[in-house]
């Protein structure tokens, strides 16, 4: 059943809202991709240093939903937003005027925090509202609207890097997230209609954090959606790097290059609107999951036979976010479907995971760098493999998380 919320807002309502609130998280990781090298320049660091701007982004990320999710399935969804909104908005100030790069990693690391609570109770909102069977049409059509943030996000870094400077670019963080914060303040009523019920002990969250992973519907749709991302946050971490260093891209370049990836999320996005009203999610995922394989498959082949060039990692990454497209909403519906009164811990076990797998994929990238494609193209391959596998042990044979009368 739906929550009485969406029976006096529209669908589009909740989009406007939902889609800024969740994009978030992309548009801190790729607002500044285009201004990394530059970064590197003006702060007297190294790539590697750099780049663990973004990975300890990650790795903050992932910690912080440990306790977002539980906390607003406790004290509900609004007063949370509120307050990762806030610190997101100061810790944006801080990254302006960091005067080293040590400083400038450890205001990202904060800034993590209040990122996370935009993506993790984004999803829990739409599980509040919606149920799963529509979750999954919502997820879909959230996602190819999402795609505009980071199709958006590297061309307008780029554009703010080329009249601005660096800087710039967490101007325009600070100016978003103050604008989510105004309008959770204007708009959003708390939907979370099972707040107080949740304890927040550390036992509490401990056994209900348990109880989800001893779940295998859970623990198959959750991993899958996890390790997918892995190999996505490592294209995004190491390409910069390798596209515009290595292979003599500009940094506005870059920009629209990076658009080829986001079309492909977009693209599978729309497309498991349709394909859900004919298969099972199960299925769905099944399809994504292939395309994953096979795409870092023929990306790996073409680093290891020498063609080095951009065309070569943007084609086949655009097909790898096809399918991560497809994949994500139908696991995002099947894992946290079952948990009602549990969306925000489940949305933040999943968020753990994948910014876990994100920083690792990341650190990954940073040390197989050789100034060639290579090492890039072996973590995303990497992820491919594991995620078919996480798929073929455990999500194949688990219920999607949709009940038989919802279907």
């Amino acid at each position: 059943m739906s929550s009485p919320a969406n029976k006096v807002r529209s669908q589009l309502s909740w989009l406007l809202y939902l889609t800024p609130l969740v994009a978030i998280g992309p548009i801190s990781t790729d607002l500044y991709l285009p201004a990394m090298p530059q970064m590197a320049t003006g702060l007297s660091a190294t790539v590697a240093e750099i780049q663990m701007t973004l990975s300890l982004f990650m790795l903050g990320f992932a910690f912080s939903q440990l306790l977002t999710g539980p906390l607003s399935d406790r004290f509900g969804r609004r007063p949370i937003i509120l307050a990762g909104m806030t610190l997101y908005f100061a810790a944006s100030v801080v990254c302006i005027y960091a005067p080293n790069v040590e400083v400038l990693i450890a205001a990202r690391f904060v800034q993590a925090f209040g990122s996370c609570t935009g993506t993790v109770l984004g999803r829990a909102i739409i599980r509040d509202v919606y149920s799963p069977k529509e979750s999954l049409r919502v997820m879909g059509i959230l996602g190819a609207a999402m795609a505009v943030a980071p199709a958006l996000a590297p061309i307008i870094g780029s554009w703010l890097l080329e009249h601005f400077g660096w800087q710039s670019n967490f101007v325009a963080m600070a100016i978003f997230a103050a604008g989510l914060l105004g309008a959770t303040l204007l708009a959003y009523e708390e939907t979370n209609q099972y707040r107080g019920q949740s304890s927040i002990t550390p036992f509490g969250i401990a056994r209900n954090f348990w109880s989800l992973l001893q779940n295998k519907t859970f623990r198959g749709y959750g991993g899958v959606m996890s390790l997918m991302f892995g190999g996505l946050f490592a294209f995004i971490s190491g390409a910069p790097v390798v596209l515009i260093n290595d292979m003599g891209m500009t940094p506005k370049q870059f920009g629209y290059a990076f658009s080829v990836m986001v079309v492909g999320y977009a693209v599978g996005s729309i497309l498991v609107g349709q394909l859900s009203k004919i298969y099972s999610a199960k299925i769905v995922v099944g399809i994504g999951v292939c395309i994953v394989l096979a795409a870092s498959t023929v990306m790996a082949l073409l680093a290891y036979t020498g063609y080095h060039n951009a065309w070569a990692i943007l084609v086949p990454n655009g097909v790898f976010s096809l399918g991560f497209g497809l994949a994500v909403p139908a696991c995002m519906a099947a894992s946290i479907g079952p948990f009602p009164r549990l969306a925000g811990s489940a949305a933040s076990l999943i968020g753990f995971c994948q910014g876990t797998l994100g920083f690792l994929s990341g650190w990954v990238v940073s040390k197989l760098y050789d100034h060639s494609p290579v090492g890039l193209v072996t973590t995303i391959f990497g992820f491919g493999l594991l995620t078919f596998i996480m798929y073929i042990t455990q999500a194949r044979t688990a219920h999607d998380g949709i009940s038989p009368e919802e279907k």
